[in-house]
């Protein structure tokens, strides 16, 4: 039997659409509130691709679900360091994936929504909740997944960290997956490039001042010079937002309600890995209706290293980048082969929210 009074579920990314899958497999009736006419985003950024390192079999455990339909296995990437490319393969135990984003039928948007529908999760599109007054409006312990979007923090007063940047995105001729990672004069952050199902997709961002126009039109030539994607023009990133301004900014509360996704602080601070957070805040916020306590113990075990990788971020942006990056980074680099199956796995269980821990 369902139980009368309905989860609402504000954001049908793939936080909400987690939760509600979650609690509909429970027997609770769910209303995702969208303020889309659709799953997928924002149609400027989608469709588009996404990595993320991930223990699939044991992710599909926690959660409940599977999620491999929705991905493709990313067996190598490439690391360009200052102009020296560098070629990676991942090792057995620290596996990799593509995932696309969007309304298309391959996108994992869309594969969590016919999941969401066959559990008989309800969906009201154009339904916005971008304000302070229409939160509070929100029956009690609705939860909050508003994704990266300026107006999802400010109308549940989150702390966030405006992104500048620029991106660009076209079709390719390939359907496997790839990634480009960039480290350079250009930016203090990163930059990267990658495709999945015959979309691509680049990103220049810097989270301490706008991107001036010669960095990201030398990016722009690696991107399409040295990575082959026929980028046509580079667009203003627009109301980009990360949880990384304080210390204290992964949450799972916010008021009467329950936050998840990027709202909750669930995303790496150094490269911004969110949709392995995403996965696991949803199952979290799923949790937090029945038992409060737990699901804060838990939230709090998987979000362990954000404050440590966060001060290490803020160390390094005010350390000269050639000195303490650009070098040992390519030492590192060239004894890979040597060390690369246990530092692969390290890194990530040090950096992603919850890896190696669900």
């Amino acid at each position: 039997m369902r139980k009368t009074q309905p989860v609402h579920v504000v954001g049908a990314g793939l936080a909400g659409l987690t939760a509600a899958i979650i609690l509909a497999k429970e027997g609770r009736e769910v209303v995702v509130l969208e303020k889309g006419k659709r799953v997928g985003g924002l149609p400027i950024y989608n469709p588009s691709p996404h990595g993320t390192p991930m223990d699939v079999e044991e992710m599909n455990r926690y959660l409940g679900f599977d999620l491999r339909p929705g991905l493709v296995e990313l067996p190598r990437g490439v690391l360009s360091v200052y102009g020296k490319r560098y070629s990676l393969r991942f090792p057995p135990n620290a596996p990799s994936y593509m995932l696309e984003r969007g309304p298309r039928r391959s996108s994992m948007d869309h594969y969590l929504y016919r999941l969401a529908r066959e559990e008989g999760v309800s969906f009201r599109f154009h339904h916005p909740v971008v304000t302070e007054e229409e939160v509070f409006s929100l029956p009690e312990r609705s939860i909050l997944a508003t994704g990266l979007h300026v107006d999802g923090f400010q109308a549940a007063r989150v702390p966030y960290q405006k992104l500048y940047g620029y991106f660009a995105k076209c079709r390719v001729p390939w359907e496997e997956a790839r990634v480009t990672v960039y480290f350079d004069d250009y930016t203090p952050d990163y930059a990267f490039t990658c495709s999945v199902n015959g979309i691509a997709f680049a990103l220049i961002f810097n989270r301490h001042r706008p991107v001036a126009q010669w960095e990201v039109d030398k990016f722009a030539q690696q991107a399409v010079g040295q990575d082959g994607y026929p980028f046509k023009k580079f667009m203003v990133l627009d109301g980009g937002a990360a949880p990384v301004r304080h210390f204290n900014n992964p949450r799972l509360f916010h008021g009467e309600h329950i936050l998840a996704g990027t709202l909750a602080g669930m995303m790496d601070p150094i490269l911004f890995f969110g949709m392995h957070g995403a996965f696991l805040s949803g199952k979290i916020a799923a949790m937090a209706l029945n038992d409060p306590y737990g699901a804060f113990q838990e939230f709090r075990r998987l979000n362990r290293t954000f404050k440590p990788v966060l001060a290490v971020k803020r160390l390094v942006d005010i350390l000269p980048r050639s000195i303490f990056i650009k070098y040992p980074v390519r030492v590192g680099l060239a004894l890979w082969p040597l060390h690369y199956r246990w530092l692969v796995r390290q890194l990530f269980k040090v950096n992603i929210s919850g890896y190696g821990r669900y």
